[in-house]
């Protein structure tokens, strides 16, 4: 089983229409875990992680469309394979509310049937330039039983008097051996055999450990690519102006005022959040090519580096991020699902990864000025987060399968399960407790 991930973006016809039916959608709600979730995502033979529906609403000199993404669980390994079943599970699972949404896009098909509009969204796939998942190699199936794996353990730990920690170790690993043999929701676990073999914990504290030298070894193909492109960035540096949060503000309109508004009184009801950004590229014509490029080398450092260590440029928030190319490569769409509040979430990017930031977004429009695309930039925190906000949309429908667990509870959960696995002695103990804190 392998997480995988799929974006469709259609071309909206009929906006007011598309309001009403994502409100539907988004009223239309069941149970999970703690908290009541859009029921159109929650069919567990989905396996669905997290999806979420936006509609991008027409704006100046762009026209407005509808975007469906999922994070989900497959079989197939290969990811276009993967992306059509799952589109087909979708129709199935939800074949009205898929024809009411894409009814609403322009080239829907006159022919009704689920075949047909299959073949419709699969002609809407559009590649993503970054992709991130903050808890790689595990399954919605995998992430449940080690919840559950915790919850055991802690159960158990609360009925035992204190006890010397190698005792008290052993006694837990008993128990749930026990468990195991009992309760159907450890279903598939054996301490008698080796973890799986990832997430690694060597691999992650060898990355961890490893300093620059990933920034650079992923950089070279990048900078080797992006030397043509040198007279143009130095053209940028000085002629590019910066963002000036006063200025914008003292421009806003009530209708920004009233979408300001909007905006935050949608964030922060909930551990897990979902931002949409939406922001066009600057004119001329090597932007997108160096966006590209700089993008390729943010999603080099996410699958080969940050996806191993479980944070994405040291920030321990994110479960998902992707960044993908609207509107013929005029525009720049962000996806995120994080932890906390938007405030903490952007204030984790400014300490932690400015440098990244810097080179996903240096290229679009108003854009914090940057030098050579990753100094300056979102060090200017203020104008950092005002632009964030400026070019912030709405996420109308968002749906989470483990509402109540943080990124970070998750992978200690996975450092708690690959702990039993273990004899006593043989295992950093006063680490492993801690984690149970």
């Amino acid at each position: 089983m392998k997480q995988q991930t799929l974006t469709l973006v259609a071309k909206v016809r009929d906006e007011a229409k598309l309001r009403a039916v994502l409100g539907e959608i988004a009223r239309t709600r069941v149970a999970v875990g703690i908290k009541e979730q859009p029921a159109f995502f929650a069919d567990p033979k989905l396996g669905i992680h997290f999806a979420r529906l936006v509609h991008i609403p027409s704006e100046r000199r762009f026209d407005a469309w509808l975007a469906l993404e999922s994070n989900f669980d497959s079989d197939s390994v290969d990811p276009d394979r993967a992306r059509e079943l799952h589109i087909d599970d979708l129709i199935r699972s939800q074949p009205e509310g898929m024809r009411s949404l894409f009814s609403c896009c322009e080239g829907f098909p006159k022919d009704a049937s689920l075949g047909a509009l299959g073949a419709y969204c699969k002609r809407q796939l559009v590649a993503a330039t970054v992709t991130y998942e903050g808890h790689a190699a595990r399954s919605l199936a995998r992430i449940r039983l080690e919840q559950h794996v915790r919850d055991v353990v802690l159960d158990f730990v609360g009925t035992r008097p204190p006890k010397p920690p190698l005792e008290l170790f052993g006694e837990i690993r008993d128990h749930v051996r026990v468990q195991t043999r009992k309760d159907p929701r450890l279903k598939g676990l054996d301490l008698d055999e080796s973890p799986p073999s990832s997430p690694d914990p060597r691999v992650r504290s060898d990355k961890l450990g490893a300093g620059l030298f990933p920034w650079v070894e992923q950089g070279i193909p990048t900078a080797a690519k992006m030397l043509p492109s040198i007279p143009s960035i130095v053209k940028w540096n000085s002629e590019d102006d910066g963002y000036d949060p006063g200025d914008e503000q003292q421009a806003w309109t009530n209708v920004d005022r009233e979408s300001f508004n909007d905006l935050a009184a949608s964030e922060d009801h909930g551990l897990q959040n979902a931002l949409t950004h939406v922001v066009p590229l600057k004119p001329g014509v090597d932007r997108e090519g160096v966006l590209r490029q700089a993008h390729a080398y943010i999603d080099r450092m996410s699958h080969e580096h940050f996806a191993d260590i479980g944070c994405l440029g040291g920030i321990p928030t994110i479960h998902f991020a992707k960044w993908l190319l609207i509107d013929g490569g005029k525009r720049l769409l962000f996806f995120s699902n994080y932890d906390h509040s938007w405030e903490s979430y952007l204030g984790d990017f400014i300490d932690a990864a400015a440098l990244g930031l810097n080179l996903a977004w240096s290229c679009t429009e108003k854009y914090p000025k940057t030098t050579w695309l990753f100094t300056g930039g979102a060090k200017d925190e203020e104008a950092f987060k005002a632009w964030g906000r400026k070019y912030q949309r709405p996420t109308q429908v968002f749906y989470s399968a483990y509402p109540d667990l943080s990124i970070s509870t998750i992978n200690n959960n996975t450092w708690i399960r690959y702990g039993l696995h273990y004899e006593p002695g043989t295992i950093d103990l006063e680490t492993w407790f801690r984690r149970l804190t």
